[in-house]
C-alpha cells in the first residue's frame, strides 16, 4: 500500500550503522534525521557515508537533515549522574559552573542570573520538576524553592515559560557546526529555538557566506514564536512542530491546538510540515506503541502534516525498524482514510505565479476526469511541492536530473522521486514520463496521466506547460 505521509527518523546508537540505516529505509523511512546535540564530527560523517550507501543501494533518494542545538539550557553535572530534589527545599543555582549537589547546581547559560526575576518558574527535565524562584543576587546566584521534587540528572533541560530570553537562536556551537554541514551532504538544515523570522534569515546568510544552499527547517518550540509565526513560515522552507519544548513551556492542552494551527497554515501556505516528539515513545523499550501513540500518529496525518518524526525511538530505542514499520502501517492506513473522506485543498497561493496557477488549474482538472498520476519534471522541487500541498488523490511523480531537487521531495506530502536525464524537447519528456509511470506501476493503459515541465528544460522556477496524455 502506498504511503503518501513522510517518515523522519533520528540516527544514533540504536540505528547508525549501514546495516541498521538500510533496514530503516526499507521499513519506510524518507528522511534520516542527525542531531547535533550528541555525537562527534566523527560519527556525523560516518552516518552520512552510510546514509548515502543505503540511498545508493534502494534505489530511492534518501534526504539527511542536520539538527543544531540552539541555545537549550542545561543543567551541569551532578555526582553520580543524578541527584533527589525534595519539594519544599530551597536550590542554589549559581553563575560559574560547578559539579551540582541537591543544595546547588550551575547550568549551561550563566547568563541565566541576570534575566530571571523573583516569582517565576523553573522547570526541569522536561517539566517533572517544577522550581520557583524565590531571590535574586545578581551577579552571582539566585535561589528557588522546590515546587515538585524528583530525580535531577546531569544535563536534563531547563525551560524558562516566563522567563524573556534574549537570546539569538544560532549559538557559537551552531555556527561552528554551520561551517561543518556546508562541508557535507546535507539536504535539509534544522535550526532549534526559532522565535522570529530573523532567526532563519541569519542562518540562511551564514550557509550562503559557505556556498552551501540546504533548506531551512524550522522548529517551533517556544510559545514567542507563535506572534510571528506567519512570516516565519514564509521565511523557513518547512517548519517542524517540535512539542517536547513547546509542551514544556506553554499550557499543555494548547499544544494539540496549536499543532492544529500551524499544519493549517503550512497548507495554506504551500509550506511542508512535520510534527515530532514522542510520537511513539513507549516504542523506545516495548516492541508496540499505545493506542495512544497510534492515534496521534494518524491524527497527524488528520491534520494535514506532511511528515512525522521518530527521535529516542530511533536513536536509542530497542526496536528502531518495528518503530519504524509500526508507523508506516499507521501511516498508510490513516492516509487512505483521509485521501477516501476528505477532499484536495485549493490554496491561496500567489497567482501571479505561473506555477502556483497550474497548481490550480491541475486540481480543476480532477475535478472534472480521473487522473492516475501526476508526473512533474522539476529542477528545485517547487512545483512538486506546490502541487502536493494541493493534496491530489493520485501519486505525484517528481522527475528530475536533480539529486538535491530530488531529496528535497524526501518531504512532500504523496510524492515519489525518480531520477531521470533532464528531457530536450516536449515528446522526450512524455516518452519519459510514460515510461517511468508504467515501470513504476502508477497508471495502466487507457488511463490519463498529467504531466507539468517548464520549457527550457533545465531552468529552475519555469514549469509553464500542462500535457494530458492517455497511457497506451
Amino acid at each position: 500500500m502506498w504511503k503518501r505521509t513522510r517518515i523522519v527518523a533520528t540516527l544514533g546508537p540504536a540505528s547508525q550503522s549501514l546495516e541498521r540505516i538500510s533496514a530503516l529505509i526499507h521499513a519506510g523511512v524518507d528522511v534520516f534525521r542527525i542531531n547535533f546535540s550528541h555525537g562527534t564530527e566523527q560519527q556525523r560523517a560516518e552516518a552520512i557515508q552510510f546514509v548515502r550507501e543505503a540511498e545508493q543501494q534502494a534505489g530511492r533518494p534518501i534526504a539527511i537533515c542536520g539538527d543544531l542545538c540552539g541555545p537549550k539550557i542545561r543543567v551541569g553535572a551532578v555526582p553520580g549522574g543524578a541527584v533527589q530534589l525534595t519539594s519544599g527545599q530551597d536550590i542554589v543555582i549559581q553563575r560559574t559552573p560547578i559539579e551540582g549537589s541537591c543544595r546547588r547546581i550551575s547550568t549551561t547559560l550563566p547568563e541565566l542570573v541576570d534575566v530571571v526575576r523573583a516569582g517565576e518558574t523553573i522547570l526541569l527535565s522536561d517539566g517533572r520538576l517544577r522550581l520557583e524562584v524565590t531571590s535574586v543576587t545578581p551577579p552571582d546566584q539566585f535561589t528557588c524553592r522546590v515546587i515538585v521534587g524528583g530525580s535531577l540528572a546531569s544535563g536534563c533541560g531547563v525551560n524558562l515559560p516566563e522567563t524573556k530570553l534574549a537570546i539569538s537562536a544560532l549559538t557559537e556551537k551552531d555556527r561552528h557546526d554551520v561551517q561543518w554541514i556546508a562541508q557535507h551532504d546535507f539536504d535539509f538544515v534544522a535550526l532549534s529555538f526559532v522565535q522570529h523570522p530573523d532567526d532563519i534569515r541569519q542562518l540562511r546568510a551564514l550557509l550562503e557566506q559557505c556556498d552551501s544552499y540546504p533548506q531551512i527547517i524550522a522548529k517551533i518550540e517556544k510559545p514567542q514564536a507563535l506572534q510571528h509565526i506567519e512570516e516565519i513560515i514564509n521565511t523557513a522552507d518547512a517548519i517542524m512542530v517540535a512539542r517536547g519544548d513547546l509542551g514544556v513551556e506553554m499550557d499543555l492542552p494548547s499544544v494539540p491546538l496549536t499543532q492544529k494551527s500551524i499544519a493549517h497554515k503550512c497548507e495554506q501556505a504551500g509550506k511542508p510540515c512535520i510534527i515530532a516528539t514522542e510520537m511513539m515513545e513507549s516504542m523506545i523499550n516495548s516492541p508496540r506503541p499505545t493506542r495512544a501513540e497510534v492515534s496521534d500518529v494518524a491524527n497527524a496525518v488528520f491534520d494535514r502534516a506532511d511528515a512525522v518524526m521518530l527521535s529516542a525511538e530511533s536513536a536509542i530505542g530497542k526496536y528502531p525498524v518495528a518503530a519504524v514499520t509500526t508507523m508506516k502501517r499507521i501511516l498508510q492506513a490513516a492516509d487512505a482514510f483521509e485521501n477516501a473522506h476528505t477532499p484536495s485543498v485549493r490554496l491561496a497561493l500567489n497567482q501571479d505565479d505561473t506555477t502556483a496557477s497550474l497548481a490550480t488549474a491541475l486540481h480543476t482538472i480532477m475535478e472534472m476526469q480521473h487522473i492516475a498520476a501526476v508526473a512533474v519534471f522539476t529542477v528545485s522541487g517547487t512545483t512538486a511541492r506546490l502541487i502536493a500541498k494541493n493534496r491530489p488523490s493520485c501519486p505525484i511523480l517528481a522527475l528530475s536530473s536533480s539529486h538535491q531537487a530530488l531529496r528535497r521531495c524526501c518531504l512532500y506530502h504523496g510524492v515519489t522521486a525518480q531520477y531521470t536525464e533532464t528531457p530536450r524537447e516536449t515528446g522526450e519528456a512524455i516518452r519519459l514520463a510514460a515510461q517511468t509511470c508504467q515501470t513504476m506501476g502508477l497508471a495502466k493503459p487507457g488511463e490519463n496521466v498529467i504531466i507539468l515541465a517548464g520549457y527550457p528544460f533545465e531552468v529552475p522556477g519555469n514549469t509553464n506547460s500542462m500535457i494530458i496524455m492517455t497511457m497506451e
